[in-house]
């Protein structure tokens, strides 16, 4: 605030956001420490500037943000992050509500001062987001409807983005290139699975790396089912129970997982490759949990919903124990991939590439770069970051001179 006129802005947007609230000059003076009315006018007026102490507590009893208050634009990302701070209140869910706020925030600060561009989902996905909100805004309460509906939106997420029936690569990547959402892993324990955010201009998905890589697989599929099915909640914690829980938005999300992950017509395909037959053998169960990179209860799962093997005989698999199972038909390298955490910490690679960028720039600190890493060794990340960035002169004078 530099002038008599922005004094003036001010003071007329406490006045207004006042009479709004419904408050008195008087009560207003009360919670910016004990101004009397006459004060409080001078301010209205913009004959009285706020100490800087007074704009937040302003802001604060207005129910306004200071950005708001100041006439600054809001920034939205940094208000939902806000939110994430105090809207976990489930302990288990706490730290993964912390580290998206953790990552919200990060983004705020590139957008501000990088010029961190949003992710943008491609063409067939935005195709896919319509289908899939149509889906998720029509009321049913069958069960086999629900399930329906999420292979639906598999098969056609799979056909849309040419994604073929066999197995899908790097999940991560593949959700933040077609669909526009970042993607985060993050060591968050063992009691909640999963955080799906999309609102406040952030489109997020984080599950724990705790979890075997393909547990983590399932997670994923499913926390991106909420995203495309338009699911109403902005943000969406959850840990096994929630995801199994017997309703009508977690039996398509699940759906849409299982089928993602492993479409019948690729379980069909290598089953015949291997001359299985129904019920598929132990060996034949691995070897698909292997091949689709899954976990041996999302598999049981699917082949129980696609008839492929019995309730029952599913049970008794997974009550043998999966490593009891890998030891007796599958090589350890192979099943390393599936039953092994997968990377601790991974940040989305929006935020991430942008950060390195801004720092060989010097437009931003250590700060979001060690934050989106989870790293505190900051004397040795600063080490490795320079040399990387030497290294990456280097090269771009090597291809000048070539």
């Amino acid at each position: 605030m530099t002038g008599d006129a922005e004094f003036d802005e001010v003071g007329r947007r406490i006045a207004d956001a006042r009479r709004r609230a419904r408050m008195t000059q008087e009560q207003l003076g009360a919670a910016l420490g004990g101004l009397d009315k006459t004060k409080v006018s001078k301010i209205e007026s913009g004959r009285r500037r706020l100490d800087i102490s007074e704009v937040a507590l302003a802001a604060a009893a207005l129910g306004l943000s200071t950005r708001a208050l100041l006439g600054m634009p809001e920034r939205t990302k940094l208000a939902f992050a806000g939110r994430l701070a105090t809207d976990a209140h489930d302990d288990a869910l706490r730290g993964a509500y912390r580290r998206a706020r953790q990552l919200v925030e990060i983004d705020d600060t590139l957008t501000e001062v990088a010029g961190l561009a949003s992710g943008v989902p491609t063409a067939a996905a935005e195709a896919l987001l319509a289908e899939g909100r149509a889906t998720g805004a029509r009321a049913i309460t069958s069960k086999a409807t629900a399930k329906r509906q999420g292979r639906e939106l598999a098969e056609a997420a799979r056909a849309g983005l040419d994604l073929g029936s066999d197995a899908l690569g790097n999940l991560p990547d593949l959700i933040e290139a077609q669909f526009g959402v970042d993607v985060a892993l993050s060591p968050l324990g063992t009691e909640a699975d999963g955080l799906c955010v999309h609102g406040g201009g952030v489109n997020l998905i984080l599950a724990s790396s705790d979890f075997p890589a393909g547990h983590v697989r399932f997670t994923l599929a499913h926390e991106l089912a909420h995203h495309l099915l338009g699911d109403t909640r902005e943000v969406i914690g959850e840990d096994e129970a929630a995801m199994f829980a017997d309703n009508v938005v977690e039996w398509r999300a699940n759906a849409f997982a299982a089928h993602f992950l492993m479409p019948e017509r690729g379980i069909q395909a290598l089953l015949r490759f291997r001359q299985e037959t129904t019920p598929v053998s132990p060996s034949g169960v691995i070897a698909l949990m292997i091949h689709f990179q899954v976990s041996l209860a999302a598999l049981v799962y699917q082949l129980n919903e696609v008839r492929l093997l019995g309730f029952d005989e599913g049970q008794a698999l997974r009550a043998q124990g999966v490593n009891n199972l890998v030891r007796a038909y599958a090589e350890a390298d192979a099943a390393r991939v599936v039953l092994n955490s997968p990377e601790r910490v991974r940040p989305p690679t929006r935020l991430h590439r942008v950060a390195l960028n801004a720092f060989g720039e010097r437009r931003v600190g250590l700060a979001p770069i060690a934050g989106l890493l989870e790293r505190s060794d900051d004397d040795e990340l600063y080490s490795e970051l320079a040399m990387l960035i030497n290294e990456t002169d280097a090269s771009a004078d090597q291809d000048f001179i070539v």
